[in-house]
Formats: C-alpha cells, structure tokens, sequence
C-alpha cells in the first residue's frame, strides 16, 4: 500500500510540474504537491544555515532546521544559498531579442535617440516587423523570459499596454510572472493585474483619457502601482525637468507611483518625489550608454527616496536583474563611494520592488505563506556576506530558479532530482536546462531557431541568451 501511495505521488508530482507555472496553481488546487529543498536560506533577518524549506502548492509552508518528517516527498539537498526571485520593474522586453545596440552619440533626453534614424533602423523598424499582427509573439515571450529566468528573475514588467481590450496570447502566462499582464495572483484570467506600466506622460506617450483613467484608478485603489517614464534626459535639459511637473498636475505623483530613470531630476526634486510617497527604478547601465549620466543616487539616498534597481532592456542595458545589480556595484564602487552595501542592492532588485509594487505579500523574501519564487546559487568563496555571491558572483553559479514551487531552470542534475523533464542548454560554458514541459511556446532550441531566421528576415540577428564576461 505503501509503494502504491509512493507511486501515485510521484505521478502527480511529475505531472504537475509538467505544466506551466499558472496551470500548476489549478492543479495544485486539485490535489496537494510537496517537495522540500535544503540550503542557506537568504532572510531579512539573516542566513539560516542548512535550513529546509517545506513547500506545498507553490508556497513556503514552513521552514524548518531539521528534515521535515515527509516519507515519500521529493526533497532536494543542496549548501547553495537560496535567495528569493528577482522583481523587476522597469524593462521592454519584446526588444530583448536584438543584439546589444551602440548609440553612435550620448543624448540629452530619450526623445532625441527615439527620432534618431539610426536607432529606428536598427531597431524600433525591425521590432515592429517582426510584431506586426502580433506576429512571432509566443517566440518572442519564451525567449526573452528565458534570457530573464537565468539571471534569477522571477517577475517583471514590460509586455502591457493598459489596454483593457489588449488581451495577449496564453503564453504570456508561462515562465516568469508579468506583473502588468498576468501573475497568476487574481485568478485564471488576464485583466486582474494592478500593476500599469506607462511609457510617459507627456502627451506623445499618454492621452489625456488614459491619464484621467490612471489618476482615477490610482486614487480609489483599483491599482497598486503606476511604474511610469519620467526625466529620462540629463539635469540640464529643460524638457526631462519640466515631467515631474506634468505628472504631479495630471494626479499622478503619488505613494503608488515609481518613477523610472529619473535621471534628470534635481535634489529638491528627489525631495519631492520623498514627500509624494513615490519611488524611483534604477538602470544605471543603459542610463550610462545613452546619456553619460545616471539619476543622482546619494541625493535620492539623502533624500530618503526608495530605490529599486532595474536593467531597462538589453540593447543599451543589462541582459537580466543580475547582470545589473553588478553594473550597479561597480557604479557604486567607482562613483558613490560605496553609498551602497552589497545587501542593500540586492534588495533593491528584491525585498524593495516587492514592497513598491504591494506584492510584498506573496513574494521578495522567504517565509512561510510566501510564494515559493526563488532561485539557488553557489558560491566558491568561504563563509562570508553571502550577498557578494551576487555583486561578485557570475549567473553561471545560479543552479536552479523556481516560480510557485516549480523548478523551470538550473543544474540538470537538480531539476532531475525533483521529477523534472528537461531541455539542456548552455550558459557561459556551463551545462543548465530548462522544465522542458514549462515553455510555453515549445523547445528552446526550436524557439531560438525560428527567431533566428526571423530576425535574418528583417536584416538583425538573434541576441545571444547571456553575454558573458567578468
């Protein structure tokens, strides 16, 4: 009876994690799934060493020090320290399949690069080709959340357009949670999210319906969080200084509101956004690419400001969350005169988006009731801060990433271990796989193939799935 019993759950465990995260929460609704997974838990009150973590239905049901008494569960023993999932908060994802773009220039303000012809030609014509009718969209999606999985990210924003009648395909429903579309968070359907991802305010990039509609969504609580464009240009140009302006008169400065780039604001202006209630997200790198300059991080810091870190896209940014945080720590060494520990810009891609964005209910840390949205990683140096194993670490380390209690990427042997199906694939030199029954859009390999010839189709090529240097 025993065996019997062990047998079918195994078979149900194997089943649920051959669907795709969101299917896995309807199945998990049927019939309980449980694994434990040990490690070096990474918690707001410190390292908890050789700690199991006990998750049944995509959640962190306890977490315990000793083995939990489970006969027959699948569990995972491993010394790699286990941090919660990446958030992020600013990013353009559908533009993460070009290769890396080198403005010809550095620029004043984000107008000027978006009239450049070299830019659109390079990029902004090509997307819209390969888009075009929502065209290529499931290849796109997988890619590109592929490329932000392996760098530990487990939710971002980037695909919505506010549009209630812009309903996306399935696929946006697989891999890494998207926050503006769809998280699995509110239910089986789109349209639930309460998170709005805005390019601007200006007239250019926000009518004034849409502004009037966000400002009344915002006041009666229909949404959590405006992730919005503003001072995207330098502090000396009038155009970026006179947004912050235009968002407070349009009702749109608030407690909800986190403002991206903000590169042009001044010190009284960070003070502001202080008073407001309103944060800003960072992305240092492409901030640096195309302006030579970035938002004034000890003012902010001085100010009070809450700071989120975010990589922007991958043409002029960084590829994924933990490629940027190490951009970040390298600004932070060489032009803040390390403002910043490692921890607190760990946070910043975590703990801190999650509270920005009120999901910090579900997920950016690891406790019981939270989400299970991790990822494993190892380190070679000794006992220490374990949060350098990020700011001086490589994504080669990253042994697996898990949303909702499935694991979708990492150490084949890992994924193995839990019943997975897997996809290998390579990642700067090492050997990883994908939960081949998790991608929405079919093998990776395949997927990757496709993009290929479609990307020589309009005269680009695919971006590689990680740039790897030191």
């Amino acid at each position: 009876m025993f065996r019997l019993a062990l047998r079918a759950h195994a078979i149900l465990l194997f089943a649920s994690f051959a669907l795709p995260p969101t299917a896995f929460s309807q199945a998990a609704a049927q019939a309980p799934i449980r694994l434990l997974l040990r490690g070096n838990l990474v918690t707001p009150d410190g390292v908890l060493p050789n700690a199991w973590l006990d998750i049944l239905n995509g959640r962190i049901e306890h977490i315990e020090r000793e083995r939990p008494n489970l006969p027959g569960v699948p569990a995972l023993e491993t010394s790699d320290l286990i941090f919660p999932g990446f958030i992020d908060l600013h990013n353009h994802p559908s533009f993460n399949i070009f290769p890396r773009w080198t403005p010809p220039q550095k620029f004043p303000n984000r107008y000027a690069w978006r009239s450049l012809d070299a830019y659109r030609a390079v990029l902004e014509d090509r997307q819209r080709a390969l888009t075009a009718g929502g065209a290529n969209f499931c290849d796109i999606d997988e890619y590109v959340e592929v490329r932000a999985l392996i760098g530990g990210t487990t939710s971002m924003i980037g695909f919505s357009s506010h549009d209630p009648a812009n309903v996306l395909p399935d696929c946006i429903k697989g891999l890494v949670r998207n926050l503006d579309v769809y998280t699995g968070f509110y239910g089986p359907e789109q349209g639930h999210e309460r998170i709005v991802n805005s390019i601007g305010v200006t007239p250019l990039d926000m009518d004034s319906n849409t502004a009037a509609r966000t400002a009344r969504e915002l006041a009666d609580g229909s949404i959590d969080l405006l992730a919005i464009h503003i001072a995207e240009g330098l502090p000396t140009d009038a155009e970026s200084a006179q947004e912050l302006d235009a968002l407070d008169a349009r009702g749109l400065l608030t407690a909800h509101t986190a403002l991206i780039h903000s590169v042009g604001l001044s010190p009284s202006q960070l003070a502001r956004v202080h008073r407001a209630g309103a944060s800003i997200v960072w992305s240092p790198r492409s901030n640096f690419e195309l302006y030579g300059a970035t938002a004034n991080l000890a003012a902010a810091f001085r100010e009070g400001v809450t700071v989120s870190i975010a990589p922007d896209w991958s043409p002029s940014g960084s590829d994924n969350m933990f490629d940027e945080i190490k951009y970040a720590e390298r600004v932070n060494r060489e032009k803040l005169d390390g403002l910043f520990s490692s921890r607190q810009l760990v946070e910043m891609a975590s703990t801190i988006p999650a509270r920005v964005a009120r999901i910090d209910d579900k997920v950016g840390r690891l406790a019981a009731g939270m989400q299970a949205d991790l990822f494993l990683v190892h380190t070679n140096k000794a006992a220490g801060n374990p949060y350098e194993a990020i700011t001086g670490g490589s994504i080669a380390n990253i042994d697996m990433v898990m949303i909702g209690g499935v694991p979708l990427y990492g150490d084949a042997e890992f994924l193995h271990r839990l019943s997975v199906s897997t996809e290998p694939m390579t990642v700067c030199g090492v050997a990883r796989a994908l939960n081949a029954n998790a991608l929405p859009a079919g093998p990776f390999a395949q997927v990757a193939a496709r993009l290929s010839e479609e990307m020589k189709a309009v005269g680009s090529e695919l971006a590689p799935v990680a740039e790897c240097g030191p």
